[in-house]
């Protein structure tokens, strides 16, 4: 069943990768290296799903209208951005620190949008960057609140060591109690950030905000701010995803 999954992606693979448009089942079977009849036989369970659909003059195959679809529904969960923005932009602004915000996918959280500080002195992580989950304020927020089993395979994962794990753990209720966190140039040496949780209306993680900023210009007043401010925004921006309490 993986093997099947396997090659089915890699034929996705080709045909989205490419240029060329439209595909004979032959020119697939020569681009991906597979049996001429192990890609015909994948392609038929491909157009059952519209994944693909056979040009029937021709007998060419190209990508279906599914994929349009799928992509489409999964830009709507990207909401968060849109929604997020000015909260973000104001927040920037507030702290005078870059903020930005993450959502999870699986062991890595992804940076989907990023407010510069308006200062000259600003620390930059670019915009789609993967960052495993236990790294950074922003994702122990989420690791923090999401549920313990999938946090507990992800950790098996992610950190070597069942006392090493454990103290993590101990790390994340601890986060989970005060509702944000701290990390101190776990990622970026010289850096501090300060994150908190985002959640939809059932409670359920959708993201976390952070602010970054230089650790030694970083006094314990302006710690305080930050975290003051960054749990305000995060609560804001869960509120208009419709979290109610």
């Amino acid at each position: 069943m993986i093997q099947s999954i396997d090659r089915a992606m890699l034929i996705i693979g080709a045909m989205s990768d490419s240029p060329k448009d439209k595909w004979l089942v032959a020119e697939l079977a020569e681009e991906t290296g597979l049996p001429i009849s192990t890609v015909y036989r994948l392609l038929q369970s491909l157009e059952m799903h519209d994944l693909v659909t056979q040009i029937e003059h021709t007998k060419q195959y190209e990508l279906g209208y599914k994929w349009v679809e799928l992509g489409l529904k999964k830009y709507e969960k990207l909401d968060i951005r849109h929604v997020a923005r000015p909260i973000l932009e104001k927040l920037a602004q507030e702290v005078e620190e870059t903020v930005y915000l993450n959502t999870p996918n699986d062991d890595v959280s992804i940076i989907i949008d990023r407010i510069d500080s308006p200062r000259n002195v600003r620390i930059i992580d670019s915009i789609g960057e993967r960052i495993p989950m236990h790294i950074g304020a922003a994702n122990k927020t989420m690791l923090a609140y999401a549920s313990p089993q999938s946090t507990e395979v992800l950790l098996e994962r992610l950190i070597q060591g069942q006392e090493a794990r454990n103290e993590f753990t101990h790390q994340l209720r601890a986060i989970k109690r005060k509702g944000f966190a701290i990390s101190r140039g776990e990622k970026t040496e010289g850096t501090l950030a300060v994150g908190a949780p985002i959640f939809d209306f059932e409670g359920t993680v959708l993201g976390a905000i952070s602010i970054e900023a230089l650790e030694v210009q970083t006094t314990e007043e302006q710690l305080g701010h930050f975290i003051e401010k960054v749990t305000e925004a995060a609560e804001e921006i869960s509120a208009a995803m419709g979290q109610t309490n």
